[in-house]
């Protein structure tokens, strides 16, 4: 191959790696169909950062048009309800692609609002799902410690529980320790941002839109009853696409991983 025609396939490469990014920029899901792996080695890391740094600031734009959508009308016609979709449709997004490497959306989700999302609301365990009687599995071979977590319930009714001190009660049992860690594991999915998941983000994504819910009888930093509204989810999400914008800029990959153009 001659030198005009190696230029023409660097060119082309490069081309098709200006493609690529942006069609990220306006649909993800495009590029995870696109079958070219080879030809990202012929672009520079300086080029790559550009784009990467691009697509952020598009995103944030898109997050802070919500307060807008959501501000809007047409009439009568108002879009609170879309602009409440699309927080939890983001949430949804950014997370899965941020933790990815085959997690399911509900775990990322989880994990976004309990990491990253700068409420430790999300974190908390609510005491009657996590002791619910559809439950029982998860209690099956931890009797001693379900009725410790029973009686924790009792001394402080209708208050959100922490992860470690359930994880604490666990590790006192007699439980092998593999079987321990797999109960410690699956606390998260009795996690207000577990709740959050199921009844507001499923009716979003699956349903036919999403409203706020209301705890009114449980007890969180000392008062009882509190909202997860537009308000909180937003603040949610603004945070939440902060730390995956500035984790992907510093090291100029998308949502931060070497690996998200390579994974399925």
């Amino acid at each position: 191959m001659g030198s005009s025609s190696k230029g023409k396939a660097t060119v082309t490469k490069a081309v098709l790696w200006l493609l690529r990014a942006f069609a990220i920029c306006y649909n993800s899901e495009i590029t995870r169909h696109l079958s070219i792996k080879d030809w990202s080695r012929d672009v520079t890391n300086q080029d790559k950062a550009f784009f990467v740094t691009a697509y952020f600031e598009q995103v944030k734009l898109r997050i802070e048009k919500l307060a807008t959508l959501r501000s809007q009308k047409i009439g009568e016609m108002s879009f609170k309800d879309e602009a409440f979709i699309l927080c939890l449709v983001y949430i949804d997004g950014l997370a899965s692609c941020y933790y990815g490497n085959g997690k399911g959306s509900q775990r990322t989700f989880c994990q976004a609002m309990r990491e990253l999302s700068g409420n430790p609301v999300f974190g908390k365990l609510h005491a009657q799902v996590l002791l619910d009687p559809e439950n029982y599995k998860l209690w099956k071979n931890a009797a001693g410690a379900k009725k410790q977590v029973e009686e924790l319930v009792k001394e402080r009714p209708g208050e959100l529980l922490d992860e470690s001190e359930i994880a604490a009660i666990i590790r006192q049992g007699t439980m092998l320790q593999a079987k321990q860690d797999k109960l410690i594991d699956d606390l998260w999915r009795f996690s207000i941002g577990a709740i959050c998941y199921r009844y507001m983000r499923c009716a979003a994504v699956h349903g036919f839109g999403a409203g706020p819910l209301s705890f009114s009888e449980t007890v969180h930093e000392g008062k009882q009853g509190f909202r997860l509204d537009f308000d909180v989810i937003y603040a949610a999400l603004r945070n939440v696409g902060a730390h995956v914008a500035q984790v992907s800029i510093e090291k100029g990959e998308w949502f931060g991983r070497p690996d998200y153009l390579k994974s399925g």
